[in-house]
């Protein structure tokens, strides 16, 4: 076979290659056979950031490693077309011979600038070379043309992947937000539907159950935050066979979590945590490994509770909708308990108020709060210790035995034990006072190891009156921060209902022995009258004024017989009327327990603003406040007034949603009248500090506003 017939073959084969090895292989053959080369490279242009290894080798072949840098800038400036280059042509000067062994070629094989590859002849014949590339001058055109051709093939099969895998993925994303729509709208339908639970009790256990069957989770728990006592306690969960069972048998230190899950409690961004890769827990033992997340449920910027839950049973992975549809569930979830634990304590405060106001006698009272939080709160034992205002002694009342039975308690009698939980009690009035893993006693012996529990009951004024004590002698149920929360509230209400019959009896004995000690007697009954008096003039929100009160002070300006009015022919009178800003719009916010609390700081703030025992500041409306001042002047009431208002300010009540500021203000309207004690006008006075209030809250609100200056009224005139 002639020279020309072998190229022919050769260039069959070039033209059938599917692919760049297949073309390189007859291609090497082809030179090896003609010019014994010792060594055959196809490399792609190196750069700083490639490596020097050829696609394709044979021989002994020469590393680019050792080619000059100003090499390739020369190579780079030929073409496809100009064919095979003597590397003995270069103009940068490298004596090639030295490093490559003899003579040799190079020649570009694509000249684009991504892909710029080159063909390299090693160390050949150059008189076989040359005659050679001369003669196959078209074949080796051949190789160049189908070398860029097997290129474009590749890059545009690569690019219709490309597509194919854009469309794909783009198809999967319109899905997944589809399906990401489903999955919001079922967690405002699950939402709705815990929205009006039956208790709080019902509200855990279908909130678990919402999680695992409409949201489509393996496992959940409702967990509740007690960070008073560093750790938290069950309600509902889910076991291992996918079943709701009871958790409330547990308790756990906060310690125990994984370090991700305390420091997020304390991140107020952060509501929802994944750990992948997790020990899986049912009541505390390790059962399987996979992912574990933590919805945090919060009261504002307060942790009171997380969802956790696993993938145990399907061990499928968690997406990323998915995560944004339970930190959306946890939101709406967290609302819904805030709401109902709200509701709960304020039903259970009133149910216990009906409850113990039926009773005619402080006894009867007694009897029934230890009937009451045994039935109702969740209590395992309770007991009722009346006391004197110096808390010298203990009077028991009603309680109960170790078996849990009421019995009473009335033989007990002892001066005040030093205990622990006895001074905390005394220190932190109306407060619950506790102590965890502790002696539990009954009549003075050890029945038992658990929690105690201890409030001291406080009358309006501050004195002591009665203790409450409690503990879990019988079922070991956890102290939590709720139950803490429901001793208070129920504690609450006893101290009111204990303080009015205690009034009561006490003039009840009054009337009895009136006939024996008619004057000592009647002195005391005057002073409970009073007493009462005082109260029923008394806001008892606030402890303010309320409007009988301000009608007291009103007749009382009336009577001849009072010495300002009397000695003096002309007074100044000037009143102050304050309005908490937005105050409708906190309740809805905060919600009316919050409220109250506000309006008790208020009160507070007011009645340290009271100079003398003239002045009353009275609460005439929910959220409005009146002081009536006599014998002052302008200056004195716009004084006043401003030091009010700032308090108020001060006090940094938050109020987020108020468009005045991020915390609770006040508007303030003034005036003062000078007038004799015949001509004053009390409705006319109002009424130009209300305008001046109406002012205030017209021209941007948490400011003071006066009326018209002062104004004189004549006693002449009609």
């Amino acid at each position: 076979m002639d020279e020309s017939v072998s190229t022919q073959v050769f260039a069959k084969q070039i033209s059938a290659a599917r692919n760049h090895r297949l073309l390189a292989e007859p291609l090497f053959d082809y030179l090896i056979k003609r010019l014994s080369p010792q060594g055959i490279g196809i490399f792609v242009e190196p750069t700083p950031e490639s490596d020097v290894l050829p696609l394709f080798a044979y021989g002994d072949l020469t590393s680019l490693a050792q080619y000059p840098a100003t090499f390739w800038p020369w190579v780079s400036q030929f073409d496809i077309t100009d064919g095979m280059l003597a590397m003995a042509t270069n103009t940068c000067q490298w004596q090639h011979e030295g490093v490559l062994g003899g003579e040799s070629f190079i020649m570009m094989l694509d000249n684009r600038a991504a892909y710029r590859t080159f063909l390299i002849v090693q160390n050949c014949n150059q008189e076989k070379a040359q005659k050679t590339f001369d003669q196959a001058f078209d074949f080796f055109q051949l190789v160049a043309a189908r070398w860029q051709y097997i290129r474009a093939e590749k890059n545009a099969e690569c690019e219709s992947k490309y597509k194919d895998a854009r469309e794909a993925q783009y198809l999967d994303e319109i899905k997944l937000r589809e399906l990401f729509v489903e999955n919001i709208k079922l967690v405002h339908e699950v939402a709705l539907e815990l929205s009006n639970p039956e208790s709080l009790d019902a509200l855990y256990k279908a909130s678990v159950e919402a999680v695992r069957d409409r949201l489509g989770f393996d496992r959940a728990i409702f967990m509740l935050l007690d960070m008073k006592k560093c750790s938290f306690s069950g309600t509902y969960g889910t076991d291992e066979a996918g079943k709701t069972n009871s958790e409330y048998h547990t308790q756990y230190d906060l310690h125990q979590l994984e370090v991700e899950y305390i420091e997020a409690l304390s991140d107020n961004h952060t509501n929802l945590v994944i750990i992948e890769h997790a020990p899986l827990y049912t009541e505390g033992k390790v059962v399987g490994q996979g992912w574990n997340g933590m919805l945090i449920l919060r009261e504002g910027d307060k942790p009171v509770g997380w969802i956790a839950i696993d993938n145990y049973i399907k061990r499928s992975p968690i997406t990323h909708y998915q995560k944004q549809m339970l930190e959306s569930f946890g939101s709406l979830l967290s609302q819904i308990y805030i709401r109902k634990r709200q509701e709960q304590n304020i039903r259970m405060l009133h149910s216990s108020m009906v409850e113990l106001s039926r009773c005619d006698s402080v006894s009867g009272v007694c009897k029934s709060a230890v009937s009451f939080a045994i039935q109702h709160l969740g209590i395992d034992r309770l007991a009722v210790f009346l006391t004197d205002k110096n808390c010298s002694y203990m009077q028991g009342t009603w309680g109960t035995d170790v078996k849990g039975n009421i019995v009473d308690e009335s033989y007990y009698l002892s001066e005040l034990v030093e205990r622990n939980i006895v001074s905390a009690a005394r220190a932190c009035p109306n407060q619950v006072a506790f102590e965890e893993s502790v002696p539990i006693y009954h009549d003075f012996n050890i029945v038992g190891v658990g929690w105690t529990a201890m409030t001291m009951l406080t009358t309006n004024t501050g004195q002591p009156i009665a203790f409450i004590a409690a503990d879990n002698l019988l079922t070991r149920s956890p102290l939590t921060s709720q139950l803490r929360e429901v001793i208070r509230i129920f504690a609450s209400s006893l101290a009111e209902v204990l303080q009015r019959t205690m009034a009561q009896e006490e003039l009840k004995k009054l009337n009895e022995t009136l006939e024996q000690e008619v004057s000592k007697r009647t002195q005391e009954l005057k002073r409970a009258n009073e007493q009462l008096d005082i109260i029923s003039k008394l806001d008892p929100l606030t402890r303010l004024g309320n409007r009988r009160k301000l009608a007291q002070v009103l007749d009382n300006l009336n009577c001849d017989d009072q010495g300002l009015m009397a000695v003096q022919e002309e007074v100044t009178f000037g009143l102050i009327l304050v309005d908490l800003d937005h105050f409708g719009l906190y309740n809805s916010v905060y919600g009316h327990a919050e409220g109250d609390a506000a309006l008790r700081m208020v009160g507070q703030i007011l009645n340290n603003h009271v100079y003398s025992d003239k002045e009353t500041f009275c609460r005439i409306g929910g959220e409005e406040f009146m002081l009536l001042m006599i014998g002052t002047n302008c200056s004195e009431t716009k004084q006043r007034a401003e030091l009010i208002r700032k308090r108020i300010e001060e006090e940094k009540i938050l109020h987020c949603e108020s468009s005045t500021s991020r915390y609770l203000t006040a508007s303030v309207g003034y005036a003062s009248i000078t007038s004799d004690q015949q001509q004053f006008d009390f409705d006319l006075l109002y009424d130009m500090a209300d305008k001046a209030l109406y002012q205030a809250k017209d021209s941007g609100r948490n400011r003071v506003v006066s009326a018209l200056k002062k104004q004189k009224v004549a006693a002449t005139l009609s």
